[in-house]
């Protein structure tokens, strides 16, 4: 197995879905992820779209930081599971502006806790190792956000107060690069149902089913240093925009339809087979009725823990 491919397996950073890309550890196997994330935003996209100039301040921004820990294990052959637990505090950076005063609701109070909880099952239908083109991986999810149901009216939400189901698929390869490097590229693509709270005028579920996606291209320039790009995309078709939300609605949030494209850059540092440093940084490409200048750095540690197979007796 390249050394790449023991870095991608190794790797769960939180704006990747069950792991980074279709790879799957080997039964017995585990990742263990811990990291921690900064995220700041200043300014909110309405319909319009973020690259017009119709966009409302929110005060003097909204702050959060997180910490997160993941762990995937093999299950039994080409058959994975994932589990992202993650802990944030979000607040305003001021609680006296125009927003925060008229949005009411507690919308800016300061809110800390425990973030959506996500499940993931991952089997690899097709392995480039075994003369496959490339490795193609089908995938369950179940996410488990009720706890966050008070809060999720504020602009410093921690979710919407939903559970979600969904499933997606992920495709990608690896291959050499030179005499000492490795490359990998991946495209994920899924949905979520998202169980609503309520319904909207039009009847509509509030909040709406979800669908989303990630893709990432790295290159392994040594057995130690590896760069590349990554994007996630988010977008909910069904719901009502920014300028005609109900404010006194507590799923004001969630009723909204929203896109979001976020593209940025990723590095591993690899000290040795089984753990790699990984660091990320994303920002805002695109968005309607979602923040319209997010910076997300996210930066963590991930431990490979082979375990015991038949071939090792």
């Amino acid at each position: 197995m390249s050394s790449l491919l023991l870095c991608l397996l190794a790797l769960s950073l939180p704006n990747a879905r069950a792991a980074s890309g279709p790879w799957v550890l080997s039964p017995k196997d585990t990742s263990i992820y811990a990291g921690t994330e900064f995220q700041r935003f200043g300014k909110l996209a309405t319909e319009t779209g973020s690259f017009s100039d119709d966009k409302v301040p929110v005060d003097s921004g909204i702050t959060t930081l997180g910490v997160q820990g993941y762990v995937s294990y093999g299950l039994v052959q080409r058959v994975q599971l994932g589990l992202s637990v993650p802990w944030y505090f979000v607040q305003a950076n001021r609680d006296d502006g125009p927003v925060c005063t008229t949005f009411g609701l507690h919308a800016c109070t300061p809110t800390k806790g425990l973030g959506i909880v996500d499940l993931t099952a991952q089997g690899l239908l097709l392995d480039e190792f075994y003369g496959a083109p490339l490795s193609l991986a089908a995938g369950a999810e179940f996410r488990q956000g009720e706890h966050t149901a008070k809060t999720r009216s504020r602009i410093t939400n921690l979710g919407e107060g939903t559970s979600d189901v969904g499933g997606y698929l992920s495709v990608g390869r690896t291959g050499g690069l030179g005499k000492t490097g490795n490359w990998s590229g991946y495209v994920a693509l899924g949905g979520l149902y998202r169980f609503p709270n309520t319904e909207n005028a039009d009847g509509d579920p509030v909040p709406g089913s979800e669908f989303n996606g990630t893709a990432e291209v790295l290159f392994g320039l040594n057995r130690i240093v590896t760069l590349g790009g990554t994007a996630d995309m988010l977008w909910r078709p069904w719901g009502v925009d920014v300028t005609g939300v109900d404010l006194s609605d507590p799923d004001r949030f969630g009723s909204l339809r929203v896109f979001n494209l976020r593209p940025g850059l990723k590095l591993l540092l690899r000290s040795s087979d089984n753990v790699v440093f990984s660091a990320s940084a994303l920002g805002t490409l695109y968005a309607r009725n979602n923040p319209a200048d997010a910076v997300t750095i996210s930066a963590g540690v991930s431990v490979y823990l082979p375990g015991r197979h038949p071939e090792d007796l």
